[in-house]
């Protein structure tokens, strides 16, 4: 029993990053992870290395939750290179209750997909003969029919000149596209209105950042992404052919891990207790201030 305490004690001491590497240097995890990438173990445990010591936010969170997270990202074969755009790691804070029935944030990590990570689970599919998504500019739409789901864009882009200046206050929507290799297509609009009223909606981080002037979330320090994301996400799980693959990332994405690994979902899948939840409760009431709340969508 001492020894086990001296050895709780002495991992406390080291800093996540060395928990981390020493979780990975476990023959077990090892194999775990040849298991789901092959060769391409190696290079995804350095990375994921290479992540959490770049990433001041998730030297606070968990090591275990940091492992369960990153182990969805292996299993779906995606990096999680954050300039790369496939998949992130993402820390986000939780109120949960502890034994005492005290409430008090614990740091957790979400596994997020990024829209190039829906667009990769989709080529692997073979199922997809084109696709694509991109934002809209002013002067590339010529009309929208929110009833039919059509759009119409011009056909010369030679004289659209917003996005070729890069006059990003000119973005008025975001656009996905697919033609599956039977012919069949779909397309999904949604202007920049539509999206941020998505955002507001689904993500509490958001709120949170509008209410407080803050930057702690994706959707506030990289907006153009995650609407991406959102086209796709929503065009593909609705109209799309989802692959085994496909239908496990949707489920995963934004799953959140606890010290054990135990999931749960952040924003998209609140639980019964939120209503209680005096950090929540913060989110909704301005008036109420609950200092360094640091939560991430």
């Amino acid at each position: 029993m001492a020894e086990n305490v001296q050895v709780a004690v002495q991992q406390k001491k080291l800093s996540v990053v060395s928990q981390v590497k020493n979780i990975l240097a476990q023959e077990n995890v090892k194999k775990r992870f040849q298991d789901v990438l092959g060769q391409k173990a190696p290079q995804f445990m350095a990375s994921l290395v290479n992540v959490v010591n770049g990433t001041p936010a998730l030297k606070q969170c968990d090591p275990n939750s940091i492992m369960a997270a990153a182990f969805v990202a292996a299993s779906l074969d995606l990096p999680i290179d954050n300039n790369l755009g496939f998949a992130a790691l993402v820390p986000y804070d939780k109120s949960m209750k502890d034994a005492s029935g005290q409430w008090h944030k614990v740091k957790m990590c979400q596994f997020q997909l990024m829209y190039r990570g829906f667009v990769q689970l989709a080529i692997r599919s073979g199922e997809y003969a084109k696709m694509n998504c991109s934002e809209v500019y002013e002067d590339e739409l010529i009309r929208y029919n929110p009833i039919t789901g059509e759009c119409e864009f011009i056909d010369d882009f030679s004289n659209c000149k917003q996005r070729m200046d890069g006059e990003y206050g000119k973005i008025i929507g975001y656009y996905a596209w697919f033609r599956l290799r039977s012919g069949f297509t779909k397309e999904l609009y949604m202007s920049r209105n539509e999206i941020e009223n998505h955002a507001r909606k689904y993500s509490q981080a958001y709120r949170y950042d509008l209410q407080k002037d803050k930057q702690s979330s994706k959707w506030t320090t990289d907006f153009d992404a995650m609407a991406k994301k959102t086209v796709i996400k929503l065009l593909l799980s609705k109209w799309g052919i989802l692959s085994v693959q496909m239908q496990q990332a949707i489920q995963d994405d934004q799953k959140m891990y606890d010290e054990d690994g135990n999931e749960s979902y952040g924003d998209n899948q609140p639980d019964m207790d939120d209503a209680a939840d005096p950090f929540v409760k913060a989110l909704e009431d301005p008036a109420e201030d609950v200092e360094e709340i640091d939560i991430t969508q």
